[in-house]
């Protein structure tokens, strides 16, 4: 039997739209052996637990999660992202993101990590447990009456012989529960004495909402446009922290060999971390439907024989948007410096007359980037950041105001856990793409640091009274209104909208009286959507929340209500959008790369829409990488 991929049946065409303009919505590529990690409900239709429950659901999650293969892994650092000072808003974790992007961390990322798994599938309340004795973070998900921990870190579930799973309760006075060896799942590296005197004695905090939610592996290929993820790091591309760079740990974890963030336990994983890099080259002339398909808004701007030009004399624009689910990430250099960063993206351009500008918050400012002809480099600008938009300012008279060529190149921090990777014999391979609602939306992300006046009010529409980003912890005491516009040409179909509140502990906690809640193209008849109910174990200052919305109808904008009482410290919001009109279905190609005795194979697939392969393999294959494309579109095509 051939070892090349074998197509089964060609995909169906996509419902047709009645918009000209043509793209992918969030395609994903599923191999019979890796979960959909576009979000939690997805996650939660994988086949190995969808029509399990109970204990024996859970625990085959978390096996998932702690296999070698398929889990995340302890770096014993978090991931940052910003550059918020405390870690209760700047550390990630995101569930959706620690499978996709960040699959590294410590035990207090990988516990609430896990908490929120637990909570975003909807198995039950989760919470955080804090171990002082052991300086070590867990968690618990409580179902069918009763509490059961869930370790990440160190690997380790208490797991009775009937299959049962007890709690950390159970844990510390059931000595029957330690009487067995050490395991993959149980303590693999820990003396298990020593951890079950510790425990026995500790006395455990609570925390709840100690992680976040809200994101989506939302993004779109347009005509023109390439994505390849790689299982193997390209040449040192992560998310630079400085915390990384910390003498002599975890610098002496980041500079074994492949140089970047991996796991410090070698055993717990065989991956490191991956890649991947969006290339978006259209093809600007009046031959190609490229720029129709691609344009994010323009002004007095249209195709012409030798590429974008002037409709009329004197100043037109054409914006683009770079959106990503993966976090954008440098070539790094100098551990203790980012200056050296590079490539993170870099934009070419062949043009005349026309000058670069940079948006890294939807259009409400932007930042000169340059002018006419080269390469412009925006690593400094994009490093760690989810997108931008892209400004492209044409001034002058038709054909001489001219923008021949553009191509934008993308690199981006991988798990390499959650690509579609290929088993020996036959792998049934599924293209899938839309969000868990089934539609063809695209993401419009407003996360902006409260820490920084100018650049949190600038989406409020109503003020509030009691703001001061000094208070770390108690930064807004009130009412505020966000305005969620949606892009252009396009309607808000659905939103998460989330925040980290500030909230009373203890026999208190019933005191805090944080809301969201939200209203549809007018700020006005507010539907609440979250009121807190915060437990009484609460040991914190700090808890997220992060709420789902699907709206009765598209609408152009959607107006969310925070009240913080006693604050709110920083917001998110995910609104999901419909293109309007919509577009019609593109082709693509998919593209399989991977080894199998060392001797390289190949397989590219042609697609019409979603739908399924075979990939046959006569020895253990060795991932290489996927590549999804939508080649460019001639005009009338």
């Amino acid at each position: 039997m051939s070892t090349m991929a074998r197509i089964l049946c060609v995909a169906v065409l996509l419902a047709s739209a009645a918009g000209a303009e043509a793209a992918v919505y969030s395609p994903r590529v599923l191999s019979p052996n890796v979960a959909d990690t576009y979000s939690m409900r997805t996650f939660a239709q994988f086949h190995r637990w969808r029509d399990l429950s109970g204990d024996a659901k859970v625990y085959e999650i978390f096996k998932y999660l702690t296999d070698p293969r398929t889990g995340v892994y302890p770096l014993g650092v978090p991931a940052w992202e910003g550059d918020e000072e405390l870690s209760e808003y700047g550390v990630v974790r995101d569930p959706v993101k620690m499978l996709n992007v960040y699959p590294i961390g410590h035990c207090g990322t990988l516990g609430p990590t896990m908490a929120g798994i637990m909570e975003d599938m909807g198995i039950g309340p989760a919470r955080t447990l804090i171990i002082p004795g052991w300086n070590h973070v867990a968690s618990e998900v409580f179902y069918g009456g009763q509490w059961h921990y869930l370790d990440l870190d160190v690997r380790a579930v208490f797991r009775r012989d009937n299959g049962s799973l007890a709690s950390m309760a159970d844990a510390q006075r059931d000595a029957a529960l330690w009487n067995k060896p050490n395991g993959p799942l149980f303590f693999p590296l820990d003396p298990l004495d020593q951890v079950r005197q510790t425990y026995a004695k500790t006395a455990v905090d609570h925390r709840y909402g100690v992680g976040t939610g809200g994101h989506t592996m939302d993004y779109v290929l347009r005509s023109g446009e390439s994505f390849t993820r790689w299982w193997k790091p390209q040449g040192g591309r992560w998310n630079h922290h400085a915390s990384y760079g910390e003498r002599p740990f975890p610098r002496s974890v980041i500079e074994r060999a492949p140089r970047g963030p991996k796991s410090k336990h070698e055993s717990f994983t065989v991956h490191t971390h991956g890649n991947g890099r969006f290339v978006y080259q259209p093809n600007l002339t009046a031959q190609s439907a490229d720029f129709a398909d691609g344009v994010y808004d323009s002004r007095n701007v249209a195709t012409g024989p030798t590429g974008l030009t002037l409709k009329e004399p004197g100043e037109g624009f054409a914006i683009f948007e770079v959106r990503t689910p993966y976090v954008i990430v440098p070539l790094v250099g100098d551990l203790d410096s980012r200056a050296d960063d590079r490539e993170a993206s870099v934009v070419k351009v062949d043009a005349a007359n026309t000058a670069l500008a940079l948006s890294l918050d939807h259009g409400f400012t932007w930042r000169e980037v340059g002018d006419g002809d080269g390469a412009f480099a925006l690593t400094p600008h994009v490093s760690g950041t989810y997108g931008y938009l892209l400004k492209l300012t044409l001034r002058g008279r038709p054909a001489q105001a001219v923008v021949r060529s553009l191509e934008i190149t993308t690199w981006v921090q991988v798990h390499p856990a959650s690509l579609p990777a290929l088993r020996k014999g036959t792998n049934a391979v599924r293209l899938v793409t839309g969000d868990h609602h089934g539609l063809p939306t695209r993401v419009l992300e407003i996360r902006p640091s409260a820490s920084k006046r100018d650049e949190f009010l600038k989406y409020l529409v109503e003020l509030p009274k009691d703001y001061d980003p000094a208070r770390r912890t108690s930064r807004v005491r009130g009412a505020f209104v966000v305005k969620v516009p949606a892009p252009p040409r396009a309607k808000i179909a659905w939103l998460s909208a989330g925040a980290s509140f500030e909230t009373h502990q203890g026999a208190t906690a019933k005191n805090t009286r944080n809301t969201i809640a939200y209203a549809v193209d007018e700020p006005k008849e507010f539907r609440e959507i979250y009121r807190a109910d915060v437990p009484t174990d609460q040991k914190h200052w700090h808890y997220n929340v992060d709420r789902e919305v699907k709206l009765d109808a598209p609408a152009h904008a959607v107006f969310v209500r925070y009240v913080g009482d006693p604050a709110v410290n920083n917001i998110r919001l995910y609104a999901h959008c419909l293109d309007d009109p919509p577009r019609a279905a593109a082709p693509l190609l998919v593209t399989h790369r991977w080894s199998e005795a060392s001797v390289p194979k190949s397989k590219q697939v042609t697609l019409a829409g979603p739908g399924e392969y075979e990939i046959v393999t006569d020895a253990e294959p060795e991932d290489e990488s996927v590549e999804i494309a939508v080649p460019s579109r001639s005009v009338g095509k």
